[in-house]
């Protein structure tokens, strides 16, 4: 059972909290918050029965009570941990107070209300199906909460959707032919149930997982084959999920199951040109766009249960998603994706809504497609200039400007506009004229514009302050201060110091905050934050950043593990950060994940999770590791280089993904700052010999003389251990084993 909490805040208000007794430094314990404007008479828990006991608790009030139950974790909304699923309304049976209730066996409550009782059995009740938001036809209490817990099937959305952020590609495509055989066995005998072949959970173990951001592909594709995983298929599989719903899924559900099978067809096509962070991002899109349009076209509100529901439209993607774009080398294919995803019209709300000024790396492709949303920006409604002014003068185009409000003659700033815009703003006197305009636009509220004319003035801060105090906007005052002096300049560290660092520790946001630091430069702290608990690292931090309230640690999302996995031995920062987190931290960490993945449903991927991860640490290069690498990168100029070779533990884990790719350490560290890591090795004292009287030689001083072997194989180094001679350090890749 959880432990549950009833405070009084306020005149006939309480706040209800339930608790997990299995805190740590990953999580708070709290899993659910909720205040109610009349006060509780009393609270009563049961739980479904075994194997996977899940509780259940009545929260009694004057003449009604309110039913909560747990449920899965999702990925795809904005969830609690428990939900809403039924009411027991007594006012119209009786006038009397309801004075106690306790559970029964087999999920009855009794109430007693005066001198009366009530049996409420869940299986009888006409509106436990109302309560049913699936509408599935189990009506009983316990099937109804055990639907809402518990292992998911292989099929389900939020599986296959883990499958494919974990890179188990091959896998994904696998249980989709098995979907599609199973809806083809029902057709041929004629059969309204389906019988789904479940995968091994050996097979989620054996898949591959990507913690290296290049993905592997399966070369055995038959596109002949019916029965395999092909275009053909997909569209005939698709087309019996748009006729019928599958047991066990909501609508929104089966909208997510979807698209996971469209998006799994699309990287199969696209696979030798997408590496598996554009993988993940592509994901993100394709999910985002769809589900919104569904909502839109189904005119359907979001569901709230008690106010801590299901969240419905979405306005931007989520950081964590934009942080997979940001760290992906097929950036030129997710910008034609996103533009695809935008009608082919990118303006700045898409833009926005799909952190395209964040995640974008390449200085000129943040200014072409800044340049791209400028014209869409104008192309749209009736070809306002105000509309792109901003962007355009960031680009520093005041001429193209000053011709579009040419043809703006139907504006009501048109003259003053064409008169203004036609002197020249490289002198001292026109940019003053422009700010001033700008103070006078934010006293009428006019505040884009008044941005635009702090742009056209050359005051870049005067700009980004809009964006953030008036238009409370930091996605766009990033953009522009990228744009005009690059990712190295002043103001965009202060936006990211003073704005962003703040605000990811007020929403407890990890992704945010890990892209912040990581655009800071400082890449040891992007790794430090996915782990360290947010009190500790900001207390550390008091010096450097003005970090005030710490929100909620949010450490419901496995792929922080993916994240840092794939970061740790990415830079020399980096491999500094890891190791300043302890290794029971990395192991407390690892175990939450796993949880959290029992906790959405998706139990064999937890099991893959602990018995696939390596806590081996990365180690820092020491100076004299350098200039071994640096010669042997020399002489591989000239000759074959050792498969070996990319085993060396100080450029990453001694035990590294099976069929990864070598990625190349960032050198983003003065090595030759840092303390050595160990003490330097004595100098052995060479006597000088004397001339006049060459003394008899002694035994020592006849090894001394031995010359050192000049080949370098194995049988001399075996010839010189036995003569006692010193010899140098060698580099076992360079043998070619």
């Amino acid at each position: 059972m959880s432990p549950d909490l009833v405070v009084n805040i306020e005149e006939n208000k309480q706040e209800l909290t339930v608790w997990d007794h299995k805190e740590s430094e990953f999580s708070s314990g709290l899993e659910y918050r909720r205040i109610f404007d009349e006060p509780i008479q009393d609270l009563d828990w049961t739980s479904t029965p075994a194997p996977q006991p899940q509780s259940i608790l009545a929260i009694g009030f004057a003449h009604h009570l309110i039913l909560l139950c747990q449920q899965r974790l999702t990925y795809f909304d904005d969830e609690t941990a428990w939900r809403e699923f039924g009411r027991i309304e007594l006012s119209h049976l009786t006038p009397y107070p309801i004075s106690d209730s306790m559970w029964l066996a087999g999920g009855a409550l009794l109430v007693g209300a005066g001198h009366q009782m009530f049996l409420h059995d869940a299986s009888e009740d006409p509106g436990a199906k109302q309560n049913n938001k699936e509408g599935r036809s189990d009506t009983n209490l316990f099937e109804l909460v055990a639907s809402q817990n518990g292992p998911l099937e292989d099929h389900h959305p939020q599986m296959l959707l883990q499958c494919l952020l974990w890179g188990k590609i091959e896998l994904v495509k696998d249980i989709i032919v098995r979907l599609s055989a199973s809806f083809e066995a029902a057709e041929n005998a004629g059969s309204e149930l389906l019988y789904f072949t479940r995968v091994s959970p050996w097979e989620f173990l054996t898949g591959h997982s990507s913690y290296d951001p290049v993905l592997t592909w399966s070369s055995t594709t038959d596109d002949d084959d019916p029965n395999s995983f092909s275009r053909r298929l997909v569209e005939r599989l698709l087309k019996k999920l748009e006729e019928r719903r599958l047991p066990h899924l909501s609508e929104t559900e089966q909208a997510h199951l979807i698209v996971m099978i469209q998006t799994t067809l699309e990287i199969d096509e696209q696979r030798r040109s997408l590496d598996a962070n554009g993988l993940r991002y592509l994901i993100s899109i394709r999910s985002f766009y769809t589900l919104n349009k569904r909502l839109e076209s189904s005119n359907k509100l979001p569901e709230t249960n008690g106010g801590n529901g299901r969240t419905g439209k979405r306005d931007r993607l989520r950081y964590r998603d934009i942080v997979w774009a940001f760290h992906s080398e097929s950036q030129q294919i997710m910008l034609g994706a996103s533009t695809e995803a935008c009608g082919g019209k990118m303006t700045w709300s898409d833009a926005k809504a799909l952190g395209v000024f964040l995640w974008t790396r390449s200085s000129e492709d943040l200014k072409s497609q800044m340049e791209v949303l400028a014209r869409n920006q104008y192309m749209q409604g009736d070809r306002d200039p105000a509309s792109c002014s901003l962007f355009y003068f960031a680009l520093g185009k005041v001429k193209l400007v000053h011709g579009l409000w040419r043809q703006a003659v139907w504006h009501k700033d048109h003259a003053l506009m064409i008169k203004f815009l036609s002197n020249d703003f490289a002198e001292p006197r026109w940019r003053t004229a422009a700010l001033k305009n700008a103070f006078a636009l934010l006293s009428k509220r006019r505040f884009e514009f008044a941005a635009a004319f702090f742009m056209l003035g050359g005051s870049l801060q005067d700009a980004v302050n809009v964006c953030l105090k008036q238009l409370d906007d930091f996605q766009l005052a990033i953009a522009l201060a990228r744009v005009v002096e690059g990712d190295n300049g002043p103001v965009l560290r202060n936006i990211l110091t003073k704005v962003v660092v703040p605000l990811a520790f007020d929403s407890g946001n990890r992704w945010l905050g890990s892209w912040a630091f990581w655009m800071l430069g400082r890449r040891d702290l992007a790794v430090r934050v996915l782990l360290t608990p947010l009190e500790q690292f900001a207390a550390s931090l008091k010096d450097s950043f003005e970090i005030g309230v710490i929100g909620d640690p949010h450490f419901d999302d496995p792929s922080l593990a993916l994240l840092f996995a794939q970061l740790k031995s990415k830079s020399l920062q980096t491999v500094k950060g890891v190791n300043e987190i302890s290794g029971r931290t990395e192991f407390n960490f690892v175990l939450q994940m796993a949880r959290v993945f029992c906790r959405m449903g998706c139990h064999p991927l937890a099991l893959a999770l602990t018995t696939s991860w390596s806590f081996d640490r990365p180690r820092l290069p020491t100076q004299g590791s350098i200039r071994r690498n640096s010669n042997v990168s020399t002489a591989s100029e000239q000759a074959p280089v050792s498969p070996t070779f990319s085993r060396r533990p100080e450029l990453q884990s001694r035990y590294p993904p099976r069929n990864a790719r070598r990625q190349s350490l960032i050198m983003d560290m003065d090595i030759s700052a840092l303390p050595p890591t160990r003490t330097v090795s004595p100098v052995p004292e060479v006597s000088t010999p004397r001339i006049e009287e060459p003394p008899q030689p002694k035994e020592s001083e006849k090894v001394e003389k031995v010359e050192v072997p000049k080949r370098t194989g194995l049988g001399s180094l075996m010839q010189a251990a036995k003569q006692e001679v010193q010899v140098p350090e060698f580099d076992m890749g360079a043998f070619g084993f």
